[in-house]
């Protein structure tokens, strides 16, 4: 009989032998779409069922059924044409990243069987053939999250998972029209045309998004209003801690988890904190002020509104915006 780790052995590191088919879906199962992510941002590769596929090591090539490209790999470069046949997206292949059939595409690398996510035999290893190949099958354990084993076939030769199912929910994927040991022209994994490099894809995407925002704004403009809206939201200036204080001067830090107010007594040359947020300073005849907000943008309606709280009849001097980084810039 054989052994599991036989198989998971051929499974993670069988021959390179080059292998084409088709692969066809059993049954409606439930999945998403076939999906390959190259660099920061996703990107959807639907492989609809009869997709046909070459592989040949980390060499990949799926098609449609039609003939029409989805994604290509060299090992080196990885090419995915779901947005444009003719001038493909490139990419890092060890930035892509499968769902679908993915075990019929390629081959899981030991680390991917550590888990429990099917992973662990749930009975013993069988000898039969199938579509025409001399193969492994065995059913897997599900975990706890799934609730039934998951069968699959594993061709002796070369390694290869040759289709999977869950026999009781009659779902599964498999490979026809198989041929194994044929060999592949390199050019089947090689795009030599026009690209999307990934800087340009990005570009691409922020162009889109910014112009989808310009609709969306025109449309308001249009139909609500295009005057600016504003809101005042009332700014609580409330401590909840004074870690400076000088009960001699009257000098004090105050701040919450929003704000920050401090005074000094007034000097010739006024006082500027360093604070490293933006913030206003003034001047009344016996002290001098500083004010800051972490998570709103403080105006002159605001500090007005603060400074008739705190000195409602003194006359107010020096007050100016300062901005960092830079301190002493003034709006």
């Amino acid at each position: 009989m054989t052994a599991w780790i036989e198989v998971l052995t051929a499974l993670t590191s069988g021959p390179d032998v080059p292998l084409r088919g088709t692969v066809r879906e059993i049954g409606a199962a439930a999945r998403a779409d076939g999906f390959v992510a190259i660099g920061s941002s996703p990107m959807l590769v639907v492989a609809d069922d009869g997709c046909r596929v070459w592989r040949h090591g980390d060499r990949l090539r799926v098609e449609h059924e039609d003939g029409r490209p989805i994604f290509v790999t060299d090992g080196i470069h990885a090419w995915d044409f779901t947005a444009d046949l003719e001038r493909p997206r490139v990419g890092p292949p060890d930035r892509v990243h499968y769902l679908g059939p993915t075990q019929l595409l390629l081959r899981r690398k030991a680390a991917e069987w550590a888990g429990d996510d099917f992973t662990r035999p749930a009975g013993p290893v069988e000898e039969v053939e199938f579509v025409g190949r001399a193969c492994w099958t065995v059913e897997l354990a599900p975990p706890p999250r799934k609730p039934e084993p998951l069968r699959i076939w594993v061709d002796m030769e070369s390694g290869q998972m040759l289709g999977y199912r869950s026999e009781a929910a009659g779902v599964g994927a498999q490979f026809v029209d198989l041929v194994v040991g044929e060999p592949i022209a390199d050019a089947q994994f090689v795009w030599g045309g026009p690209v999307v490099t990934p800087e340009q894809h990005q570009q691409m995407l922020q162009d889109r998004f910014a112009a989808v925002k310009r609709v969306q704004t025109d449309w308001f403009a249009e139909t609500v209003t295009a005057a600016p809206i504003l809101a005042r939201v009332p700014i609580d200036f409330t401590p909840d801690a004074v870690p400076f204080r000088d009960p001699d001067s009257g000098a004090f830090d105050a701040i919450n988890e929003h704000t920050m107010l401090s005074r000094r007594p007034r000097s010739q040359e006024g006082w500027t904190p360093r604070w490293g947020i933006a913030h206003f300073i003034w001047s009344t005849p016996r002290w001098d002020w500083a004010a800051a907000a972490r998570d709103a943008d403080l105006d002159d309606e605001a500090i007005r509104q603060l400074q008739h709280t705190r000195h409602p009849d003194e006359p107010i001097a020096r007050q100016r915006r300062i901005v960092p980084p830079g301190r002493g810039r003034v709006e």
